[in-house]
């Protein structure tokens, strides 16, 4: 018979199980893809205040749609911490934010082994021994061609200096939408947000 776990003992059984949810869930997640490019000669360091365009690329009929209200929150997060200010006049800000979203269905074809069925006439000699000269080679296991179609989500992030009314950075995050993205897209959008931000040339100092 076992004898019973000590407190000690579960607690630490406990810790290594969270530990181990914890791992299957990272790997699970899918991580946006993230490049960012600017304009030559730029010195984004001049730049002391922000705003976002009247119109925003993701607002509909006159109004701002929930995804241009999480991605002023979380840009406007994003840049104040790098010592930037913004201003509600966009006349009166350096610099304009900004989005663009698109939503693109691609097809992914891979080869996948068919599923074990059992055991078959071949299995004694694949992996033992080879035919002799002018003998078939032994089968080798089946498979089967998937054709799956896939939703790539993309986030645009466009930084433009007002008085050039030029563009001068932009950032592109690229990410496999699954149902648990779509489910949670505010926390989706604003970790995008985030890790396109990393790449702003103007480093946080908060």
């Amino acid at each position: 018979m076992f004898a019973p776990m000590t407190g000690t003992g579960w607690m630490s059984r406990s810790r290594y199980l969270v530990c181990l949810l914890a791992l299957a869930a990272a790997g699970c997640a899918v991580t946006p893809d993230v490049r960012t490019d600017s304009a030559a000669g730029v010195d984004f360091k001049q730049f002391r205040t922000f705003s976002f365009l009247p119109s925003l690329s993701t607002d509909r009929a006159g109004y701002h749609t929930l995804v241009s209200q999480q991605l002023t929150f979380s840009t406007r997060r994003e840049l104040e911490v790098r010592g930037l200010e913004f201003v509600a006049d966009p006349a009166k800000a350096d610099v304009l934010v900004n989005f663009h979203t698109d939503v693109s269905e691609q097809l992914r074809v891979r080869t996948v082994p068919d599923p074990w069925v059992g055991s078959s006439y071949w299995n004694h000699r694949r992996g033992h021994y080879g035919p002799w000269r002018g003998h078939s080679t032994w089968p080798g296991p089946s498979s089967r061609i998937e054709v799956d179609q896939v939703s790539q989500g993309r986030l645009s992030v466009d930084v433009i200096d007002r008085k050039q009314n030029m563009l001068v950075w932009e950032g592109v995050a690229s990410q496999r939408l699954t149902q648990r993205t779509m489910s949670g897209l505010g926390p989706e959008m604003d970790n995008a947000v985030h890790l396109i931000f990393r790449q702003f040339p103007v480093l946080p100092t908060l």
